[in-house]
């Protein structure tokens, strides 16, 4: 069963609030459109989110996938990282039982200290790596695999579209290998817009520094 569910009425401010966001800072949204339901499900299956895990979800936005992973693991420490104020005000409201950082992914070691866990288990990522510079991809991921444990989970989606005909696509699938020993995906989840596939990646890689 799910325990977050919407009506149209309580849907359409959730909306025109992520436009709100999508218009101030379209880089950091990466979309027009918040996470389906359908690809939300996808990537907490994929991740294989027990609720004994501790969880970190990156750009939770609106909360879609935070919805997702509360209904699989109501239980579970979780961290949202959502740097928007407006959006981390809504998460924080629809949510209280999950802790909000309106801090960046290239932050998170020191934000997991704060949290009271530097051990994750699954990391459940909504943000645009695609768009963003290549040097900011590369330290958010870095500091992704430093507070995953040796066995924990990376997940994160890519546009179709984008991943085959982007240059941002095949620049994150090399960026996953650097920080990652194994990636692999999922089937493509053609009920999302635009259609989607997820990244499972696994085998951390630490950094010696």
């Amino acid at each position: 069963t799910e325990i977050y569910t919407l009506s149209l009425h309580d849907a359409l401010p959730i909306f025109g609030l992520f436009l709100r966001e999508v218009r101030k800072a379209p880089g950091r949204m990466g979309a027009i459109l918040p996470s389906s339901k359908y690809l939300s499900r996808l990537m907490v299956s994929s991740a294989e989110v027990q609720d004994d895990h501790v969880i970190v979800e990156l750009g939770a936005g609106t909360g879609p996938v935070t919805a997702a992973i509360r209904d699989t693991a109501p239980n579970a420490p979780l961290l949202a990282l959502e740097p928007g104020a407006e959006l981390a005000a809504h998460l924080r409201k629809t949510f209280p039982d999950v802790d909000v950082s309106e801090t960046y992914v290239q932050d998170l070691v020191e934000t997991a200290t704060e949290w009271g866990h530097t051990d994750i288990d699954r990391v459940i990522s909504g943000l645009p790596w695609t768009v963003f510079p290549e040097e900011s991809a590369n330290a958010g991921l870095a500091a992704v695999a430093q507070v995953l444990k040796k066995d924990g989970i990376l997940v994160t989606f890519t546009y179709v579209h984008a991943n085959a005909l982007l240059p941002g696509g095949k620049r994150l699938r090399q960026l996953l290998n650097t920080h990652f020993g194994d990636v692999s995906t999922s089937r493509i989840e053609w009920r999302n817009a635009p259609p989607a596939l997820v990244y499972i990646c696994r085998q951390p890689k630490k950094s010696e520094a």
